[in-house]
This record gives structure tokens, C-alpha cells and sequence, in this order.
């Protein structure tokens, strides 16, 4: 909810949300921030269009709507909504938490690095010493940001997923790879998200060609970033450019029709502090190839040493993409279900919805 849509309807809740902006478009920070919502039960106050600074309007209208709240649940750093809510609840003797949604991590903090360290030393460490909590999805981030926050604030809270049922797959599957070319005899690896640099769309399909697993298809899904699709589909080589697939933006269930479609999923991306698409790749039992950077897979589980859930690379260079494509493609049908079976028992039980809400309600009761 706006400011705007927060001044016709103030909350009497004991708990509220708190973010700079609340749009679809920003992807895992937009779903996350509901997550919290519906697990607290607790609405969202976003400071549409205040960045560094909360003007006097805004603060007003925050003011009227958090009027009730014992608890403020404050999402991501740097900007002037965070330091309003410290403000906030340090003059009605109120509670806050702080989510930093990755902005604590290396990558993150290298990009305008001057000024997010600048308002780290001027406000961001007396902020996050002040919140009763510091909440982040994964160990992995939370070791990362230790430089930053006292580590008896710190919790882990793994964002949850939904188990989705598979008993429409193969009809799913017959009808996404009929409207989209690939052969049904194929073995079909996922992509899915945005086309920006970060998450290495051209380098994952570079990987795939020089694989040469000709009996496997890569279909890239997501929307236009700083990338666009005519870029990925430049880099594709002319003898590769029949098992590239790009389908362009999928929401809803066109978005469960490709999971079912597809027989692996793949993600090189530099820094996935959560990881939705990858989470729920596993949830629909999926085996998968991930880069180093994603944080969540280095809690997932491992079988004689080695991640069970398909490949966890070593590093980002293209000859550890290469080879891992590789293996998906020579693997047999039975590596593949154990890989994903144990991606998705371990989903089922440490990314559930229920999960999740008993632990906020727990921290939020303590």
C-alpha cells in the first residue's frame, strides 16, 4: 500500500511493514516484502517516490499510519524510510526490525559503494544497532554482513515457497514444449529471470552451445533488463540457435507450466541473496545448476560430499558451467529424480509458508 492509498485507510495493526517503494518490478524484494505481510498478518507502508530524504507529507502520513504499531518491520538500507522508522520508534518507545534484502553484501555495497558506506558510518550503524532484530534469508548472508551488524540481533529466516503439485505435469509439460519447439524427447533446461548482467544470461548460453549436449534444449524466460532479447539471442551460435529457446516474460501459470516443461534448471548469476526462481525450482523437484553465488544453495543439502540437489559450481568460469551442463546432459534418468527429490523434500520442509510465519510470530511474540 502507498502513502497516498495510507492516508484514506490508517492501520490500527501492531504491525507494519516499511519499504521505499512497492512494485513488481523489483522482483524478489516486491514478493518478499509480501511474504512478510501475509505471514504478520501486517500491512506495507512504502515511501512511493522519497528516496534520501522523507519530506514532511510523507512523514506525516507514515505517522498516521503506523499510529498503533508495536513493531516495524523495515525493509532494505540506505535510503531515508529506514532512518524515519528508527526516529519513529525511538520517540514512541517502540520496536524495529531491520530485513537488508542483500544490501549488506560485498557485491551490493560495490555498486555506488562511496555513498552506502558513507551512510553507513553516518547512520547505518547506530540503525542497526538499534533494531531488535536483523533478519536475513540465509547463513551465507549473514556471515557477509557480520562487518556491519552486532551478531546478537541477527537471525535467519529462510523465505518461503510454495510446494507446487506435479500432477498435471506431464499434460504441462506436452503442451508448453509443443508452443514453444522443443522437441518432447528432449531434455529441457530453464533459465528464468530477468536478462540483466548480473544474473549471466549470455554467459549461460554460451556455456550451454559449448557443452554441445545436442539432445538438450535451453529456454530462456524472463523480461528485458539491461539486456534485451535480441542480445541473448546475438550471442546464441547459428548452429545452436534450434535448442535456444526465448519465450520472452512469463507470469503465473505460464510460469508453473515451464518448471513442469523442464528437466533441470540453471542460474550463473554473480549474487542471488535468496534466490527465488532457484528455491522454487527445487520445490518442483528440479535438479539444479547453480553459480557459488547464490547464497541459499550452500545450506542445501549434500550426499558424500557433494550438493544433492544437481551441481553447485566451484567457481563462475565458463569450464565449470561447461562441465556441469555437460553432466546434466549425460546423466541418467535416475540421477536426475534423486537430485531433484532431495531438492524438493528439503524445500518442502525448511521453506514452507508455515514454517516461515511460525518463526516471524515467534520472534515478533519474544
Amino acid at each position: 500500500m502507498t502513502a497516498a492509498a495510507q492516508e484514506a485507510a490508517p492501520v490500527s495493526e501492531q504491525i507494519c511493514n516499511i519499504c521505499l517503494t512497492h512494485d513488481p518490478a523489483y522482483g524478489g524484494l516486491y514478493r518478499s516484502v509480501n511474504d512478510f505481510a501475509d505471514a504478520l498478518n501486517a500491512p506495507i507502508f512504502a515511501f512511493e517516490g522519497d528516496r534520501y530524504r522523507v519530506s514532511a507529507a510523507a512523514a506525516r502520513l507514515a505517522t498516521a499510519a503506523v499510529a498503533d504499531a508495536e513493531l516495524l518491520v523495515v525493509h532494505s538500507l540506505f535510503r531515508g524510510h529506514a532512518t524515519w522508522a528508527q526516529a519513529w520508534a525511538r520517540q514512541h518507545h517502540r520496536r524495529y526490525w531491520a530485513v537488508p534484502h542483500g544490501c549488506l553484501d560485498p557485491a551490493g555495497l560495490s555498486h555506488h559503494g562511496l555513498l552506502k558506506r558513507l551512510w553507513l558510518g553516518l547512520r547505518g550503524r547506530s540503525y542497526l544497532a538499534g533494531a531488535e532484530r536483523i533478519v536475513v534469508s540465509s547463513q551465507r548472508s549473514l556471515e557477509k554482513a557480520r562487518p556491519w551488524i552486532p551478531p546478537e540481533r541477527a537471525v535467519v529466516v529462510h523465505w518461503p515457497v510454495d510446494l507446487p503439485s506435479l500432477a498435471a505435469k506431464d499434460e504441462s509439460r506436452a503442451r508448453f514444449r509443443q508452443r514453444h519447439g522443443v522437441p518432447e524427447a528432449a531434455r529441457q533446461l530453464l533459465f528464468l529471470g530477468r536478462l540483466h548482467a548480473i544474473k549471466r544470461p549470455i554467459e549461460t548460453v554460451r556455456a550451454f552451445a559449448a557443452a554441445m549436449t545436442d539432445h538438450c534444449h535451453l529456454v530462456i524466460a524472463g523480461m528485458d533488463g539491461d539486456l534485451t532479447q535480441a542480445d541473448v539471442l546475438a550471442a546464441v551460435p547459428t548452429g545452436c540457435r534450434d535448442r535456444v529457446h526465448l519465450v520472452g516474460p512469463l507470469a503465473g501459470a505460464e510460469v508453473n507450466a515451464a518448471f513442469l516443461a523442464s528437466d533441470g534448471f540453471i542460474s550463473l548469476s554473480w549474487q542471488e541473496n535468496f534466490g527465488y526462481s532457484a528455491a522454487e525450482a527445487a520445490a518442483y523437484g528440479l535438479p539444479i545448476i547453480l553459480s557459488p553465488g547464490h547464497d541459499l544453495a550452500h545450506e542445501m543439502p549434500a550426499r558424500d560430499g557433494r550438493f544433492a540437489c544437481g551441481w553447485l559450481l566451484g567457481n563462475d568460469s565458463q569450464a565449470a558451467a561447461v562441465g556441469a551442463i555437460g553432466e546434466f546432459g549425460r546423466a541418467d534418468d535416475a540421477t536426475l529424480v534423486a537430485a531433484g527429490a532431495a531438492g524438493r523434500g528439503w524445500a518442502s520442509d525448511e521453506l514452507s509458508r508455515e514454517r516461515f510465519r511460525d518463526r516471524l510470530i515467534e520472534l515478533a511474540g519474544a
